[in-house]
């Protein structure tokens, strides 16, 4: 377990762990929660987010798993709001109708914590692909630092007058009880976490890039939102030692707009506060593109993927991670 003082040194409190309360005169506030895990070899992986907008009053649910050939799916952007439960007794939040059954529940907060999803998911690749299968799973995890935050910042259209609006990452580890049609399995996995609350509006690009092993975890993002300054921002920590902050995050990335599965490689150079530099080159294992059409006032499609990937940094036997990449879509002329 972790201290108190330690896990909030960000300025994250441990209420934060819970929903907030939001503004009725922002359509696009946006509640999430997200939890990515990966083994060690990059044999098994998973992605959750689950997020509410409450002036539209709906829910959005997906979840994606890779279990080495194949990915299942199951997404859900419309719902209802009235029917997710939050800070019940027992949990954070929970959901359950019409095949699909998720909770979360804080056992310590910012420390421990057990996301359990229950319903049935479409097979979108491999041998199966096509079937709808059963698929449940229970992510039992453990905090490996503080709660990460820069503040609730300054963005136009980010924050609201009066109301908390902030986010915070962490890196955990975790016990996974998987269940796929048939098939159980119990794996030990690292990964990431993720809650932030406000408005959240979607027109914009950014790079996400998660890792975590057992001797350091990172997380380095680069936004551009039109007519702002580049965003750089992220952590590092080296096991055992005090999480900093990451002052200078760039990606060099090749692209490959028509297959999801093998979308993005390249190279990263990161800057810590202290002067700490680390760089090193990524490789896509798998990946998928996520539907995000709905989040736009008029929707419209962007390159939005998520990649399972290998990173090779200096001095460091390879590690596996989450890069996560939004896209406009250029026009190309006849």
């Amino acid at each position: 377990m972790i201290d108190e003082k330690t896990l909030s040194q960000f300025g994250i409190k441990l209420e934060d762990e819970f929903p907030h309360v939001f503004s009725e005169d922002h359509e696009d506030w946006n509640e999430s929660y997200f939890f990515d895990w990966y083994d060690r070899e990059g044999h098994n992986a998973g992605h959750c987010r689950i997020a509410w907008h409450p002036v539209q009053k709906r829910v959005l649910f997906w979840l994606y798993i890779f279990n080495g050939s194949e990915w299942m799916v199951i997404e859900e952007y419309r719902l209802p709001f009235s029917e997710l439960k939050l800070n019940t007794d027992k949990s954070v939040f929970s959901y359950s109708g019409w095949g699909l059954a998720f909770d979360y529940v804080a056992t310590a907060a910012l420390n421990t914590g057990k996301l359990t999803v229950s319903g049935f998911a479409r097979v979108v690749s491999g041998h199966r692909q096509g079937l709808v299968l059963p698929v449940s799973l229970n992510l039992a995890f453990q905090a490996l630092g503080p709660a990460h935050s820069r503040g609730a910042g300054t963005v136009e259209n980010h924050s609201a007058e009066g109301f908390s609006t902030n986010r915070y990452e962490q890196p955990i580890a975790a016990e996974l009880q998987l269940a796929i049609d048939a098939d159980k399995y119990l794996i030990d996995v690292r990964g990431e976490r993720d809650h932030s609350w406000g408005p959240r509006p979607w027109d914009m690009e950014w790079q996400f890039f998660v890792v975590n092993s057992e001797h350091f975890s990172l997380q380095s993002t680069v936004v551009n939102i039109p007519d702002w300054p580049t965003i750089q921002m992220g952590y590092y920590q080296a096991a055992e030692k005090e999480m900093e902050h990451l002052s200078k995050v760039e990606f060099d990335l090749a692209f490959d707009a028509a297959d999801p599965t093998k979308a993005v490689q390249g190279s990263f150079s990161l800057v810590c506060d202290s002067g700490r530099q680390i760089s090193g080159r990524i490789e896509t294992i798998s990946g998928m593109e996520i539907d995000i059409t709905h989040t736009f006032a008029t929707p419209k499609r962007t390159e939005y993927r998520r990649s399972l990937v290998r990173c090779f940094i200096e001095g460091e036997d390879a590690v596996i991670g989450w890069l996560e990449c939004n896209r406009q879509i250029l026009k190309t002329k006849k």
